[in-house]
């Protein structure tokens, strides 16, 4: 039996060989080349796939449509409205909003002349505007500039021998000995320029009889913006058109308040940043976490959307391998602002504009500075002089303002607001700030113009948590 298998398998063996050679040279390149072209067909077709699906998880889960319920004093028998008078300053243009606003609503018709009587679901509109103030005042504040700078060691030699040294140095070996440095604080004023803006519109609506009042109301709103430095200051904008817009708001908020009929309103979330590496920063879908807990708020799984972005706040902060520590001038200056001590700033100036991967700055700090000072400081130096604390505080500042639309959605005013002005702290932007001022306006307890109370953006940002947010302050 052992003798017959061993003669089958040689003979399979010679068959498959007789086989193999009637293929040409010819045909055996051909079948590569049409193995090699659906391998690649195959790879691209995943590729494109795989960047649709993430083009995709990236780009719709970004809005939440939220149906805010009509006013109470919304009037219901109404659906046409003539404005009899608009008074006060400028009005005239404002009169022109009110009616393109009423147009633009499709319970609502603007009705250019009386309403006869005969029209029950008429009425006429008169408004005033009651306070129209803009005030700029201009402030020099006294601002200190910490740089960090590089003296040459003196030496003491002859001319003659510090030629010589020079020529040594120059085609023997590069001296690369650290320079010795100094910061070097230097105080400046620094002009702002602080814009106070308040506007106040009271509408009353009267049946056609002009017997009834169906509806009276004033809408006010304040605000004020800091513009700091020459360059801003020459891009402020002009102030009526910033008082144009405000009006439109208020009259936009009028119409809404009469409106029987519940209203959609869409938010915008925020998805964070996370540039792909291998792009270059080309390819940014945004924050993994971010994304997907955006996934939940747009479902309305708001609990789940709330621990997700608050694990972003909060989660610890493991370094990429990819992660670089550089020491510039600009991470000794943020170190020295840090209030870090002088003897612990100083040893770290031997190792300046020298960068490090992950596994190599703890030996490093462990090697210039004392251990009790490593475990003390060694997170805040790693935190200045990472590479990517860009990218964090975006994410910070995305998370923070994903978290405070909730609450306003939620009508968790206080919570909302804080997580609106930590935001803006981490990331100074227009829309986290007027986010924030438009809760203030909602609350009824913002005037910018008492001297008394210090309530801005930037001071609620460095005020501790309210109660109910997840992180509290030690007692």
């Amino acid at each position: 039996m052992m003798i017959q298998c061993w003669t089958f398998v040689r003979s399979t063996r010679t068959k498959l060989c007789k086989t193999r050679l009637t293929i040409s040279p010819l045909n055996k390149m051909r079948v590569l080349i049409s193995v090699s072209s659906i391998q690649f067909f195959r790879f691209s077709f995943l590729a494109l796939h795989l960047l649709t699906m993430l083009l995709a998880s990236g780009c719709s889960v970004t809005r939440i449509y939220h149906e805010v319920p009509p006013s109470p004093k919304a009037l219901s028998g109404i659906n046409s409205l003539h404005v009899v008078h608009f008074q006060g300053e400028r009005s005239e243009l404002f009169s022109k909003i009110l009616i393109h606003e009423i147009n633009q609503r499709p319970r609502l018709k603007y009705l250019a002349v009386y309403p006869d009587i005969s029209i029950k679901k008429a009425a006429v509109l008169s408004a005033e505007v009651r306070r129209y103030s803009v005030l700029d005042k201009e402030e020099m504040r006294h601002r200190t500039h910490i740089s960090l700078v590089e003296h040459g060691e003196m030496q003491e030699n002859s001319a003659g021998l510090d030629i010589f040294h020079h020529l040594i140095s120059f085609f023997l070996v590069k001296d690369e000995r650290p320079g010795s440095f100094e910061f070097v604080e230097k105080p400046y004023n620094e002009r702002i320029i602080h814009r106070t803006l308040e506007l106040e519109i009271a509408f009353k609506i009267k049946d056609i009889a002009g017997e009834k009042t169906l509806y009276s109301n004033s809408e006010n709103a304040s605000l004020q913006q800091s513009y700091s430095g020459e360059e801003n200051i020459l891009l402020i904008p002009d102030a009526r058109d910033e008082m144009t817009r405000i009006a439109q708001l208020l009259i936009q908020k009028f119409l809404d308040g009469i409106n029987p009929e519940p209203k959609e309103h869409v938010v915008e979330l925020e998805k964070g940043t996370s540039p792909l590496p291998w792009t270059m920063g080309l390819l940014d879908f945004g924050h993994p976490r971010i994304i997907r807990s955006n996934h939940f708020a747009t479902g309305s799984r708001y609990d789940l959307a709330l621990k997700g972005w608050n694990y972003v706040l909060f989660e610890p902060r493991v370094y990429h391998k990819s992660e670089r520590f550089i020491f510039t001038d600009d991470v000794y200056t943020r170190l020295k602002k840090a209030d870090l001590p002088h003897t612990t700033l100083q040893p770290l100036l031997e190792i300046h504009e020298k960068s490090f991967a992950p596994d190599e700055i703890n030996v490093v700090l462990l090697g210039l500075i004392p251990n009790q000072d490593f475990e003390r400081y060694a997170q805040i130096i790693k935190s200045h002089a990472r590479i990517s604390q860009n990218i964090d505080r975006l994410n910070l500042a995305a998370a923070h303002y994903n978290l405070g639309t909730v609450y306003h959605l939620r009508n968790e005013l206080e919570l909302a607001a804080y997580h609106f002005a930590q935001a803006n702290a981490y990331n100074p932007h227009e829309r986290y700030s007027q986010a924030w001022t438009d809760l203030q306006h909602l609350q009824g307890d913002y005037n910018p113009l008492d001297t008394l109370m210090d309530r801005s953006v930037e001071s609620a940002g460095k005020r501790p948590p309210p109660k109910g947010a997840l992180l509290q302050p030690k007692t």
